[in-house]
């Protein structure tokens, strides 16, 4: 989970709870949504009131790399491809982000280690900014239970298909707003 947290510390500063995860992509070569502009991004985490410098640029295929960009830090160059979509039922400016965390990159950079999970979140795009959900997964949440969500420690649920992403995110998106991270292009 603290991958997760750097990638979106990097969509700044996800707490260390749970996250909703895939062995594969549930997206594939599904053309993602890009609503956002590229440049220097701060993320400000809204429970520990702490921010981090990013750059956000775009990639072939529709992805964003959210590259860390705290000179003084031990992650300083990693970065995650971040990839946007639209599902049925959202509310409006409410998606889907795909996270997928890059080691040893710097800017510009194609051959990284990529990590082999991929992360889910929603996010609340705004013009210059993004509000970020980052879902926990209660092994007694009505989400755990879903078929085809495995729960595992840490609050995490793995999903095997988009479907039931899909139903579980739609479920979250109604729930009452709470982001735990706001990204704000500069």
């Amino acid at each position: 989970m603290r991958k997760v947290t750097r990638a979106l510390m990097l969509l700044a500063a996800l707490p260390l709870a749970g996250c909703w995860e895939a062995k594969t992509s549930l997206y594939g070569g599904a053309r993602p949504l890009q609503p956002l502009g590229t440049g220097k991004v701060i993320g400000l985490n809204s429970d520990k009131k702490e921010s981090e410098h990013s750059v956000l640029t775009r990639e072939a295929g529709g992805a964003y790399r959210l590259t860390n960009d705290e000179k003084g830090s031990s992650d300083f160059g990693d970065s995650f491809a971040v990839r946007f979509f639209s599902f049925r039922g959202a509310p409006s400016g409410v998606l889907i982000f795909e996270a997928q965390e890059r080691k040893n990159c710097k800017p510009g950079d194609t051959n990284c280690t990529q990590d082999p999970m991929y992360y889910y979140g929603l996010a609340k795009v705004k013009s210059g900014s993004a509000e970020v959900v980052n879902p926990d997964c209660d092994k007694d949440s009505a989400t755990a239970k879903m078929p085809g969500v495995a729960a595992g420690d840490y609050g995490t649920c793995t999903f095997t298909d988009r479907a039931t992403l899909e139903k579980a995110m739609l479920a979250l998106s109604q729930e009452p707003w709470k982001p735990q991270v706001t990204y704000t292009l500069q």
